[in-house]
């Protein structure tokens, strides 16, 4: 049923449940696992080079790639890139043809000042998205 999943990620501890309900999928459906990173544009900080950032995505991408690797998943692709977080991952997620989203959800305060990336990307998205509490 699935032959690409794509897993974006953030490092943080809530997308651990959904880096776990994805490499489960994956190992399923003998699918490709997609681990994408990316570096919020609109977020960074003046004096802070994007460069300097690039690291971090590598160590939450890199995550992703043992975890399922260790799981048996045999194919792995991990991509740290730069823009707008939703818009990244709906990119990506047309680039490469994946079958489905899995992501995490913030469920911090900032929830009610803005819609989350998930929600975001679960309204606009072109394939299917599930969303890991």
């Amino acid at each position: 049923m699935y032959d690409d999943i794509l897993v974006p990620t953030d490092g943080r501890d809530n997308t651990e449940r959904a880096i776990e309900e994805a490499v489960g999928l994956a190992v399923a459906h003998d699918a490709t696992l997609h681990a994408l990173y990316v570096i919020n544009s609109a977020q960074v900080a003046p004096g802070i080079d994007f460069d300097d950032l690039e690291p971090i995505g590598e160590e939450a991408v890199g995550h992703v790639a043992s975890r399922a690797e260790a799981a048996g998943v045999e194919d792995v692709r991990t991509t740290v890139q730069h823009g707008l977080r939703h818009r990244a991952i709906l990119e990506y997620a047309d680039e490469a043809d994946v079958d489905l989203i899995v992501m995490g959800r913030n469920r911090g305060l900032e929830r009610f000042l803005r819609k989350s990336v998930s929600d975001q990307v679960a309204e606009s998205a072109s394939r299917p998205v599930l969303v890991v509490e």
